[in-house]
């Protein structure tokens, strides 16, 4: 007996191509991950990835599902007029893809953005100071980062408020989103992921530090600016960040959250 809550999802692989089924696997083990590390807010937020063989294309989970239930076949796929690729039953929010379909088609260097409101994240963007370059984890994100002054609830409706958004984050890597949480780019689901991550690290060791209530060490910055550039997506010739530990993510995954792959 089915109960009304039960989600029949049929199989995409044999309906995709090989570069699509593969994102989809890719998309929905870092949907698990995030879950896995915390960052799910019951059914809201999206993480989205690019369609590599038709770029414009991207895929993004349904409204219904909780990071934890998505699966490489439950994933969405829209063009970036918002006109469904194929026929299925799930269903998307508006907001979303406006935010994520207005910046994939505006940052055409992007393949992959993670939205998320995580405790660390919607803490340090309330903060008036923002966000500090206080630890080495930080430092990583030198001149990397952009805020956006909080506007209220993005409905259907918000098209312009992403507009300004976008217009706010620029080639940033990081957008800081007042009073709200986080907005992470990519070039691969990989460097999204480990971009992401350490970004965590350093909002939770920065409330950390504010929390002790001991003056904050300051590093000059040039300190800072030493310390990105030694990061492989900062350097003069930037390589893409994250292949290994995401390697090492989609492992663990498998181990953990297998059903991620139907």
């Amino acid at each position: 007996m089915s109960n009304h809550y039960d989600i029949d999802i049929p199989s995409m692989k044999d309906a995709v191509s090989d570069a699509e089924w593969e994102t989809r696997l890719d998309l929905a083990a870092l949907y698990r991950a995030a879950a896995h590390a915390g960052f799910q807010d019951v059914t809201l937020n999206h993480l989205t990835a690019r369609v590599p063989d038709a770029p414009d294309h991207f895929l993004i989970k349904p409204t219904e599902l909780m990071f934890e239930e998505v699966t490489a076949s439950s994933l969405l796929c829209f063009d970036l007029d918002d006109r469904p690729v194929y026929d299925q039953a799930l269903n998307k929010s508006p907001a979303s893809f406006n935010l994520h379909g207005t910046l994939l088609k505006a940052r055409t260097d992007v393949n992959c953005i993670m939205h998320l409101h995580s405790d660390a994240g919607a803490a340090v963007s309330a903060q008036k100071k923002g966000f500090l370059f206080i630890s080495q984890d930080a430092m990583r994100f030198w001149n990397k980062i952009a805020t956006h002054t909080y506007e209220g609830l993005v409905h259907g409706e918000g098209l312009e408020e992403c507009k300004q958004l976008i217009d706010d984050m620029g080639d940033k890597t990081v957008l800081m989103l007042h009073n709200h949480g986080t907005l992470v780019v990519g070039r691969t689901i990989g460097e999204a992921f480990l971009l992401n991550h350490f970004l965590e690290r350093a909002m939770t060791i920065q409330i950390g530090a504010l929390a002790g209530g001991g003056e904050i060490i300051q590093p000059s910055d040039d300190v800072c600016a030493k310390i990105a550039e030694g990061w492989i997506e900062n350097r003069p010739n930037p390589g893409i960040a994250g292949a290994r530990d995401w390697n090492a993510i989609r492992r663990q995954m498998d181990r953990l959250y297998p059903n991620y792959r139907t």
